[in-house]
């Protein structure tokens, strides 16, 4: 093996990204009044914006990035946060009593009745501040038998999420072959070496100079990550981190504030290691990273959203529930702009319904202010929007051209049974048929009881964004997908988080119907919940049996198409000898060389394992004329003063040439077919070599 770093060796590293992703967030929610699952599941979301509140504070005054700047930022936000809890605290008007658990309204056992009753919290009287971070509509805390069966769980969805990942990977460093993926290494590169991890400009040397917003989030984190001085590893185990950890975590949170009994928040992660469509596909083969992080942390900012809308309208919990979605909503958007419209597709449902409820209910009493507030509020939306519809960043993914199919049959196939949408992997099989019948089930469930409607309008909403997206490309409506630059697979996830929470429903009432007809249908007592529960499980573990390990096998090969050289999906651009060549060259180039390639052939690898610099970081094109002309001219290096012009004008040193080609099974791409028929016999004195790749000094110019 070729990359020496072992699992056992990166453990340490994971559990410490783990520790930064979740305990940070988790700190400031928790003096603001989150508990349980709900301060976890939404701690990672927190801690992404936090993150980028950092970055850009740092760059703007000068702070360099690193792990002790980010801890000590960290540790002072979370200093404020506990400060306003207590402010809050002490601030808030009146007495109240918390009731009970079955006396008066519950936080954890709202129905639809609840919403005209919020009045009555305003009668209880405490002045204890345990008392009153329960005026949040919390759910009920776990017992220590069901925490303990939620541990177990998120622990078997981490084996069946990560498990697949790790054995398509092969080894911790192994760097993914992905378009986005050469970008988002370099990126994390550039970070790490120029300290500065703001939002507003650190990623400009990218791109030639222009282009100075983009979401590094993902990249600050990594950028800092304890002991992975590999830019390949702490790629690779954020993102397992993100998948295995926070998603179903945040998945967790999610369905046990909306779906209210505890047992469909038990079995739901595991059901998330089902989806081949999120995290395996956005996480690998797709590679937006910074995307893919915006939906890791998407349940958890939903949980805390549901959290603040059916908090009743106390100042003191209401204030402090909303700064808690804020905060989390915010860390959705800041890891990736697009997390804004996620929120809206899922949840937008909830959000209208939660707040025409309560205008209903002030009317009676308050129409003037009724009429204000929503007048002011239908303002700051509209600026809102033109404001965005300005956003550079915006106009440029909504003007994103990407073709699509003649019909929405082929795509709406694949959608039964998750399979990818991304790259044709062949026959799928139909594991996950089965989890597709519990999503149907649940949904009728949720239909009948008029409870968590929101979830079936969320699901049905992001299929048909999919299928839009995948269609064909007349239909004018397909503009709704362009917030996801009109991609299935990126719009995929947001079917797959409403998804699992209606297969958790479906689920449970598929093992409560069973222990029912089993059991004699003796109700609700404690023998028929444990019957209940029995059931379930083994619905579960027939579910699991059936798909063969929640398709383990698919989701390996999905993660190998981009890691195993030789299998790599549209072209393999490093193979075992180049990445043994580049890791030999930190040694062999001068501090200063600059090496000008074609980044098709793997040479905008470099950056990020060998820590040289390049004329071209990234697949996409780059900015500057000088760029331009290697490009389009360099096989005329010898005719063309130009090119040697543009090459001292960039401070070329280094040539890395490639002669393997599309039927070598290389990537390659007409827009750099010139530097590819670049002729070496003079001028260019060899360096090292390692495959079909060779190094050379530039001495023709």
């Amino acid at each position: 093996m070729l990359l020496l770093l072992s699992w056992w060796a990166a453990l340490p590293g994971a559990l410490a990204l783990a520790a930064l992703w979740v305990l940070p967030g988790w700190a400031v929610t928790r003096p603001l009044g989150a508990r349980g699952i709900v301060g976890l599941g939404a701690g990672p979301a927190v801690t992404a914006a936090m993150l980028g509140g950092l970055g850009v504070l740092y760059g703007a005054v000068g702070i360099r990035w690193s792990l002790g700047s980010a801890l000590t930022g960290l540790l002072g936000v979370v200093l404020l946060a506990t400060a306003a809890g207590g402010l809050l605290r002490r601030r808030s008007v009146g007495r109240f009593v918390v009731p009970a658990r079955g006396e008066g309204v519950w936080p954890g056992t709202w129905s639809a009745s609840s919403w005209s009753s919020w009045s009555s919290w305003s009668s209880w009287s405490s002045s204890s501040s345990a008392a009153w971070w329960r005026g949040l509509a919390l759910p009920a805390p776990f017992t220590r038998a069901e925490a303990a069966g939620l541990t177990l769980a998120l622990a078997v969805a981490a084996v069946l999420i990560a498990g697949p990942v790790v054995a398509g990977m092969g080894a911790p460093d192994r760097p993914e072959q992905a378009w986005d993926a050469v970008f988002h290494l370099n990126a994390l590169a550039l970070v790490r070496e120029s300290g500065n991890a703001s939002t507003l400009g650190a990623l400009a040397p990218m791109y030639g100079g222009g282009r100075p917003y983009y979401p590094i989030v993902w990249h600050a984190m990594a950028a800092v990550a304890p002991g992975l001085s590999s830019v390949p590893a702490a790629a690779n185990l954020q993102n397992l981190v993100l998948g295995a950890v926070v998603w179903p975590a945040g998945v967790a949170a999610l369905t046990r504030v909306a779906v209210r009994p505890v047992l469909p928040a038990l079995v739901a992660p595991v059901l998330a290691a089902s989806f081949v469509a999120y995290p395996t596909v956005v996480l690998t083969v797709l590679a937006p990273w910074p995307y893919g992080l915006s939906i890791a942390v998407l349940p958890g900012a939903l949980a805390a959203l549901v959290v603040a809308l059916r908090t009743p309208w106390l100042w003191g919990p209401k204030l402090a529930g909303t700064l808690i979605a804020a905060l989390a909503v915010g860390g959705t958007v800041a890891a990736h702009g697009s997390g804004a419209f996620s929120v809206i597709a899922v949840a937008g449902a909830l959000v209208v319904v939660v707040l025409a409820r309560q205008a209903r209910h002030w009317w009676a009493g308050r129409p003037r202010l009724v009429t204000v507030v929503a007048v002011a509020c239908a303002g700051l939306l509209a600026v809102l929007a033109l404001a965005v519809a300005r956003f550079p960043a915006l106009r440029s993914t909504l003007g994103f051209e990407r073709g699509g199919a003649d019909s929405y049959v082929p795509t709406l196939k694949k959608l039964l049974v998750d399979a990818p949408l991304v790259y044709e992997y062949g026959d799928v099989g139909l594991g996950h048929v089965a989890v597709t019948v519990l999503v149907v089930v649940g949904a009728v469930v949720c239909l009948l009881r008029r409870r968590a409607r929101w979830l079936v309008l969320g699901w049905a909403g992001a299929v048909v964004l999919v299928l839009l997206a995948a269609g064909p490309v007349e239909n004018p409506l397909r503009g709704l997908t362009g917030f996801w630059y009109t991609q299935a697979a990126r719009i995929a996830p947001l079917m797959v988080l409403p998804a699992v929470l209606l297969a958790a429903v479906g689920l449970t009432a598929v093992g409560d119907r069973l222990a029912r007809l089993l059991g004699g249908a003796r109700g609700a007592t404690a023998s028929g919940g444990s019957r209940a529960l029995v059931a379930s499980v083994a619905v579960l573990v027939v579910v699991v049996a059936t798909s063969g390990g929640m398709r383990w096998g698919v989701k390996e090969q999905v993660t190998a198409s981009v890691y195993e050289p030789g299998q790599i999906a549209w072209g393999t651009m490093l193979t075992e000898g180049e990445l043994a060549l580049m890791q030999r060259l930190p040694g062999q180039l001068p501090a200063d060389a600059v090496v000008l390639g074609d980044p098709f052939n793997g040479s905008a690898y470099l950056p990020a394992l060998a820590g040289v610099d390049v004329v071209f970081p990234q697949l996409g094109a780059v900015q500057g004329g000088h760029a331009r002309t290697l490009e389009r001219s360099l096989d005329q290096i010898r005719t063309d003063p130009a090119v040697c012009a543009a090459a001292r004008a960039l401070g070329v040193t280094h040539v890395y040439t490639d002669n393997a080609g599309a039927a070598d099974g290389a990537k390659v791409h007409a827009r750099t077919a010139a530097m590819r028929a670049l002729d070496t016999s003079s001028g260019f004195e060899l360096v090292d070599s390692g495959g079909t790749a060779r190094v050379w000094r530039l001495t023709a110019c």
